[in-house]
């Protein structure tokens, strides 16, 4: 069977004559900042920090001072090419930095970004994923002893994408710390946290914890392809020798211009203003069009249970019938498949006339969104090949 993706929805949105109106990626509709560029000039002959230049991390480490209230030395910090390539290489270099052991497996969230599974995959590493209780929270406590013996890392994720739940980070890091499992934190939403006030992980100290950061969730700038970890130094120190061993770097301009993001709270903060005056109008307009879910505690993202309880038969129905392009929940993990995520990254007023031209009446709807659910996009393991963007 074919699977669901952004990419087959968009084609059948225009094969059904619609201009698509894409909620499917954490992207805002409004261009980046421009403010920061950095000039051509600028860029040296030689190869960029691998590493990331002493700028960028000062600039890394004087936020997360600044947002967390914690303090990080610059050399305990350094620069990915974005949040999404750190996550799907870490593992790759893992148990060579880790060394010596012969654990083997990347636990990941029930529910969570497609990268953390890819990354495992990538290194021919085992993918566990964590059970999670009603509320698409990971439960620990319920994972096999077997398995967290094997356990080389964790990944958390909070607020997570894409149920937008906020974790109680503190019990976590104990958990992986008692058991010699490197926490790995993506903290890529961390500016949109809408229940209580951003955390990370690191505020439980930095022995084996590492935090990851997205220039393109808190700035809006997913093309400079620039983020960063964070934590302890000596995992730091490992990656940074292995991975410019492997070429991975972030080009000197982004780095500039990422700096002089990180240096500036302004531009984040009337971000955040923006995203969650969408988030919120977002859920209110679906509400109005007979599709109630609520306000997350964190995160770009609406978590919609989908009509008859299939995401991937309603993303179809909403792309066919409005040219809305909207992600199925089980590119999450099969246990989003009842599930929409739909990312709050446009005005309402832009989204109200797709609605309308969805149509509310719940029995009626149920029957075509389980005709148009056809044998293309409903194979169980389609989600979790899937690897969309954030």
């Amino acid at each position: 069977m074919t699977e669901w993706t952004r990419e087959r929805a968009i084609e059948v949105a225009v094969a059904a004559g619609h201009v698509p109106l894409d909620l499917s990626l954490g992207v805002p509709g409004e261009p980046p900042p421009t403010w920061c560029r950095a000039p051509e000039s600028r860029a040296p002959a030689a190869y960029p920090a691998s590493r990331g230049t002493l700028t960028l991390r000062v600039a890394a480490a004087g936020y997360l001072e600044r947002r967390f209230g914690i303090t990080v030395d610059a050399d305990a910090v350094a620069a990915s090419a974005g949040a999404k390539e750190f996550i799907s290489t870490a593992p790759l270099f893992l148990r060579d930095v880790l060394a010596p052991t012969t654990r083997d497996t990347v636990l990941i969230p029930a529910l969570g970004y497609p990268a953390y599974e890819v990354g495992a995959r990538l290194a021919g590493l085992r993918a566990h994923r964590i059970p999670a209780d009603e509320d698409f929270r990971m439960r620990l406590d319920r994972l096999p002893d077997a398995v967290a013996a094997r356990a080389l890392c964790v990944w958390v994720n909070s607020p997570a994408n894409p149920s937008g739940v906020v974790e109680a980070l503190g019990p976590i890091v104990r958990w992986a710390c008692e058991r010699g499992v490197l926490l790995l934190s993506d903290e890529a939403y961390a500016e949109t946290t809408w229940s209580g006030t951003p955390r990370t992980a690191l505020e439980h100290g930095p022995d084996g914890v590492l935090a990851v950061h997205s220039m393109s969730k808190r700035s809006n700038a997913p093309g400079l392809r620039v983020g960063f970890y964070a934590g302890d130094p000596a995992v730091v120190a490992g990656l940074v020798t292995r991975r410019r061993a492997a070429g991975f770097m972030a080009s000197a301009d982004a780095q500039a211009e990422a700096a002089a993001l990180l240096d500036d709270d302004a531009h984040a903060e009337a971000l955040r203003v923006v995203n969650e005056r969408r988030l919120r109008d977002l859920v209110s307009a679906f509400a109005a069009h007979g599709l109630p879910c609520t306000v997350p505690e964190g995160g770009l993202f609406a978590w919609l249970p989908a009509p008859g309880a299939d995401g991937a038969a309603f993303a179809r129905y909403t792309a066919e019938r409005a040219g809305l392009i909207v992600a199925a929940g089980q590119q999450y993990g099969r246990a989003g498949r009842g599930h929409v995520r739909i990312a709050a990254t446009h005005d309402v007023a832009v989204v109200v006339p797709r609605l309308r031209l969805l149509r509310t009446d719940s029995r009626r709807s149920r029957r075509e969104v389980a005709a148009s659910g056809r044998a293309p996009d409903q194979g169980d393991a389609a989600g979790d090949r899937a690897t969309g963007g954030g």
